[in-house]
């Protein structure tokens, strides 16, 4: 304990006489004159004329309950004023208060349509909001407008924009968007010719597992969509091989002629999703032999004989057979009757 004490005791000492120190005094001297003459800097400089870009929120008003806007006014505007550096810096300190527009005042007892507020109202109202010292150099953005209607709406598939890529070793099941449909409210020249909203582009690549990811929906000009965003959902499953064996079936061949094949069955490998493969069997495989395929290879003097397949049951790909050739033999039929 008591060494803890010498030891806060001891500190103290040498900070006293680093503080009270000459070029302590000097440093604290030289520092009080660098805020003195920052300061009067500062205020010289706040007595100049600037510009600066001032944010003023916007807030429509008076919307009857009946009445929905499909696309509303910007959030704010942002004015360019130019003032003396005493008036941009409370403007900094304090917002402005919201320019409050009347519906009423421009909707003209309408049902629907575009309202489209001149730049010379803007800058009337945003003067206002200003000391009376500030000048308004310019107002960004220069046209303000809002869409309305009175409920107007349809209910429109959504499309998905962009690419959805899986790993090569799985396949892309399903994809759909969560709601599929969405509602869109906006004046009857868009919804007639509108047929469906599309998502804003998206990019998945090398899925390995299902995946669902939140997805904006496309703007519309004058136009709400509810719900503005989406849930895309795609459903991925993974490749697997199976084999199964299937007989040579004879087609087109006349009535008095029969073939023989050797041997009379043959392998079929092939590649299915995990998902679809319980809905396969060697019943979804045809392979045959053709009459017309016979006569031309007797022209060509080939000994051995192709297999095709007739039926490919859907989601199969990479089909092989073994063997791919066959010997055969046609024999022709005596009529017994």
């Amino acid at each position: 304990m008591k060494a803890d004490q010498y030891r806060m005791k001891s500190m103290w000492k040498r900070i006293k006489g680093f503080l009270l120190g000459a070029m302590s005094q000097e440093f604290f001297i030289f520092l009080f004159f660098l805020f003195l003459s920052s300061g009067f800097w500062l205020l010289q400089a706040l007595d100049e004329t600037f510009e600066a870009e001032v944010e003023i929120p916007l807030e429509l008003v008076d919307v009857p309950d009946d009445v929905v806007i499909t696309s509303p006014l910007p959030e704010q505007i942002n004015v360019i004023v130019k003032d003396k550096g005493t008036s941009l810096f409370r403007y900094w300190r304090h917002k402005v208060k919201p320019i409050q527009i009347s519906f009423e005042d421009y909707s003209n007892g309408a049902s629907s349509g575009m309202v489209r507020i001149l730049q010379s109202d803007v800058q009337k109202a945003a003067q206002s909001h200003l000391f009376s010292t500030s000048r308004i150099q310019g107002i960004k953005p220069d046209t303000l407008e809002f869409f309305f209607n009175h409920g107007r709406h349809s209910t429109v598939p959504v499309a998905v924009v962009g690419k959805v890529e899986t790993n090569p070793r799985f396949y892309l099941l399903d994809l759909h968007t969560q709601p599929s449909d969405v509602r869109v409210f906006a004046t009857s020249q868009v919804l007639d010719t509108l047929t469906a909203v599309c998502t804003m582009p998206v990019n998945l690549k090398d899925l390995q597992e299902n995946t669902s990811v939140e997805v904006d929906l496309k703007p519309i000009r004058g136009a709400k969509i509810e719900p503005s965003k989406v849930t895309l959902m795609a459903t991925v499953d993974v490749y697997m091989e199976d084999t199964v064996v299937v007989p040579v079936v004879s087609l087109n061949f006349p009535a008095d002629k029969q073939l023989r094949t050797f041997p009379s069955t043959v392998k079929i490998t092939y590649t299915v999703g995990y998902a679809r493969s319980k809905d396969v069997s060697h019943k979804n495989f045809v392979s045959v032999i053709t009459y017309e395929d016979v006569l031309a290879l007797r022209e060509k003097g080939a000994s051995k004989i192709p297999v095709r397949l007739k039926t490919i049951p859907e989601g199969v790909t990479n089909v092989r057979i073994e063997p791919s050739e066959l010997d055969y033999l046609v024999e022709t039929v005596s009529d017994e009757e």
